[in-house]
């Protein structure tokens, strides 16, 4: 245990240090700031200025997520510096969980330092503050943890852009599946069955996504919250067993 948490405090300081991370952030907090002039045209329509800023934080969040996880892995065998790690007492497992910890963190630390930009300009537009947007926002974290773990798990046996592509297929396809799945029962035959098998077996990310409910003000009950926790973190598990058992097997 002290093994991964010296490479995840290790892989949170070298991600701070990163300047895409700030690049992006900037525009993101720039982007999100801005929602307070929308909010001006809008006549402060209180729906428009949350889902505004909600959807900026998902989409920043994810650009990120996306550009800092993609090479996590890759980076380390290019500078050569996963050999001398790996000289000393630490496994394969090891520098696949701290860095899948430490990367979570630093993408947490983001995404939290967003919402408070956001919760800060929805008051300043006289909605008050919205409590409701923690919950949307928590599941943005599930769905963060989860998408890292995708990221990892790709990154372990291929290289950056391969990764990124596959990664964001699955994020999209992840999204999408319900909508198709939904559509596709209408048509029935071999091709609803194939959907279905899809549905089960890729992580279904929409599960993640309250964002309308959180911007009506509809809520979300616990039960759906367990469902969806236990959902991201058993899966989650499963990539990252996958990513070290694959990363264990892989030649450097």
């Amino acid at each position: 245990m002290k093994t991964i948490l010296a490479i995840a405090k290790n892989t949170f300081r070298e991600t701070l240090r990163d300047k895409i991370l700030y690049t992006i952030l900037g525009f993101a907090l720039v982007f999100i700031i801005s929602d307070i002039f929308f909010a001006a045209i809008a006549n402060n329509d209180t729906a428009m200025v949350k889902s505004f800023g909600l959807a900026a934080i998902y989409l920043f969040g994810t650009v990120i997520t996306i550009f800092l996880a993609s090479s996590i892995i890759y980076k380390e065998i290019e500078r050569r510096t996963l050999y001398f790690v790996l000289s000393k007492p630490v496994s394969r497992a090891h520098v696949i969980l701290g860095k899948f910890a430490g990367l979570l963190a630093a993408i947490v630390l983001t995404i939290l330092l967003m919402t408070v930009v956001y919760l800060a300009v929805v008051l300043v537009s006289g909605a008050g503050f919205d409590y409701m947007a923690l919950v949307a926002v928590f599941f943005q974290l599930l769905e963060a943890g989860l998408f890292i773990a995708i990221l990892v798990f790709f990154s372990s046996f291929l290289a950056p852009l391969p990764s990124i592509l596959s990664a964001t297929m699955l994020l999209f396809v992840g999204h999408m599946l319900p909508t198709a799945l939904a559509n596709i029962k209408v048509i029935g035959g071999p091709l609803y069955g194939f959907a279905k098998g899809a549905y089960y077996i890729l992580p279904n990310l929409e599960k993640f996504n309250v964002r309308n409910l959180v911007v009506h003000d509809l809520g979300v009950s616990s039960s759906v919250l367990f469902v969806t926790v236990a959902y991201g973190v058993l899966y989650s598990s499963l990539l990252l067993i996958a990513a070290v058992y694959i990363f264990k097997k892989r030649e450097l």
